[in-house]
């Protein structure tokens, strides 16, 4: 049973429910906007963004030439699962730029060696374990790399909290730190082992895994 067979039973039953729909109207301030998601909006909001999952999906699979396409792979459970993975994925968020991902995931899934080169899947679970900060810093940093101001240690480029609030008026220097951590926590970078300072200064640099986030990140 797929996800939007398991919730309408649900939503009906709350529906017909005047006792449960009263008591959640009820509740001060929230009750009717509450009672409006369960009785309408969670299947309509989730309808949106499967069609705009759709609408992404087709755009990138027309950049495709055909003679690139897999159809093998096409035809395979494995893509049947991947496919039914990511549709359960994209009802459930509402950051454009995972669905974007995904969709980028999807049609790079259905060319000739990808499949050879890495695992779809974990890609995508990469991709939807990544919050929507996460997702700031990661742009945040894919700017550092390329702009001016990058530092090297070695050969590697090195950063800090300081060096992208200079990059960003957007962030405060709390926020980019904490990011930071976060992304470390994710292995997305890692600290610097050359340089040396307290924690609010520590630089860090990227690794492999962060050059394949931002491949699907990137606009």
């Amino acid at each position: 049973m797929n996800a939007k067979n398991k919730i309408e039973p649900l939503l009906k039953k709350y529906s017909d429910n005047t006792f449960l729909r009263a008591t959640i109207n009820g509740i001060p301030y929230i009750g009717g906007a509450l009672d409006a998601i369960m009785t309408t909006g969670l299947q309509q909001k989730r309808e949106e963004r499967y069609q705009y999952f759709l609408d992404e999906l087709k755009n990138q699979i027309e950049k495709l030439s055909e003679d690139k396409l897999d159809y093998n792979y096409l035809n395979s459970e494995e893509f049947y699962d991947l496919f039914v993975m990511t549709s359960s994925y994209v009802v459930n968020t509402r950051i454009q730029d995972k669905v974007k991902a995904y969709t980028k995931i999807l049609s790079s899934s259905l060319t000739h060696g990808f499949i050879n080169k890495t695992n779809p899947e974990d890609i995508l679970n990469i991709i939807k374990d990544l919050t929507e900060n996460d997702i700031l810093m990661i742009k945040l940093i894919s700017n550092y790399l390329v702009s001016d101001s990058k530092r090297y240690s070695n050969e590697y480029i090195v950063f800090n909290a300081e060096n992208l609030a200079e990059l960003s008026e957007e962030f405060t220097h709390d926020f980019i730190f904490i990011g930071l951590l976060n992304l470390l926590k994710n292995s997305i970078i890692i600290k610097n082992a050359v340089i040396s300072a307290p924690l609010p200064k520590l630089s860090y640099q990227t690794t492999p895994l962060f050059d394949i986030v931002i491949e699907y990140l990137r606009e």
